[in-house]
């Protein structure tokens, strides 16, 4: 096996592992930056190369450790994260206090086979308020060399105390070529690759999910919905929230395609020089961001989200 490229983010690795190599590396970590872009492969990585044994570059990919890593059975590595919506919707989305402890009882512990200790925390901002306060001492006072990765693209949910007991690391979006880079190495088309990444905002998860869910036929369907908004009748905008989707999952994925419709739109808008029609654009993709962000960090009503979404695009 081989790691997957960090396409996007070399410099960041560099000066990583360069600071673990002097051993100036911080024992808390905060990677932040948009979700989709990496930052969970950026702390696995991490720990893979504190975890591999091989005398070159790390990580090798090819020992045990690494091995290890890639397959989440290192004994000295805890890894937790929220539960995936994809598989279950009904269950829960927050990161309780019982991972909190169970990750203090572990980092308690001797390292076995790595240097250190390697705890990772993705989807932090799930984390409940006991959770939070729970995991402080651990921060607080971090047993031996373990080290602890938190991951989450919305740092403002952590509370600022959590925050502040880790060194941030900014992680940042992709360029539209990189995006499609990482694209094609997953098997995408080329003309299907440069055509998401121009939709994904510079995350290649977002491009990924889109390809998965957001079909010619779904996007051709939303198009006309959104067309027939302009009349502003009650059942284009009933229909406009019917056709936002029935489930979380599709929910997710046709906000996600609407949002690249309406910044299409927007970058068009711009093009004319009409300042009305731009005005529309911009306030539409604000309506669409903000649908995206509430459904993605709370846990709203969609029936009534995606209404109250159509009645906004309606609204001249």
């Amino acid at each position: 096996m081989s790691w997957p490229a960090l396409i996007g983010h070399a410099a960041l690795w560099e000066r990583l592992t360069r600071l673990l190599a002097e051993d100036r590396l911080p024992h808390a970590l905060l990677l932040t930056g948009p979700p989709g872009i990496g930052k969970a492969l950026l702390a696995r990585r991490l720990a893979a190369h504190l975890a591999c044994t091989a005398d070159g570059e790390r990580p090798c990919g090819e020992c045990s450790g690494c091995r290890q890593i890639a397959a989440g059975t290192h004994p000295d590595l805890f890894a937790i994260g929220a539960p995936d919506r994809r598989k279950a919707e009904t269950r829960r989305k927050e990161i309780g206090i019982e991972h909190a402890r169970a990750l203090k009882r572990f980092v308690q512990l001797h390292a076995t086979v790595a240097a250190r200790k390697m705890a990772i925390i993705d989807d932090a901002d799930r984390l409940s308020l006991a959770a939070q306060n729970a995991l402080l001492k651990t921060l607080e006072e971090p047993p031996g060399q373990a080290l602890l990765v938190i991951v989450t693209a919305s740092p403002g949910s952590l509370l600022s105390t959590v925050r502040s007991r880790c060194q941030r690391v900014l992680c940042r979006p992709l360029t539209d070529r990189e995006v499609s880079t990482v694209l094609t190495a997953a098997g995408l088309p080329a003309n299907d690759a440069s055509a998401l990444a121009a939709a994904a905002d510079g995350s290649p998860g977002r491009a990924l999910a889109l390809h998965d869910a957001w079909q010619d036929g779904d996007r051709r369907d939303v198009e006309r919905l959104l067309a027939d908004l302009d009349a502003a009748r009650y059942g284009s905008i009933l229909a406009m929230s019917r056709g936002l989707g029935s489930s979380e999952p599709e929910t997710a994925s046709r906000l996600d395609g609407l949002l690249g419709l309406c910044r299409n739109a927007a970058l068009a808008a711009a093009a004319t020089g009409d300042p009305g029609r731009l005005d529309n654009a911009l306030r539409r993709a604000e309506a669409v961001a903000e649908a995206v962000r509430t459904l993605r960090w709370r846990n709203p009503n969609r029936g009534l989200l995606t209404e109250a979404l159509a009645l906004q695009l309606a609204r001249r």
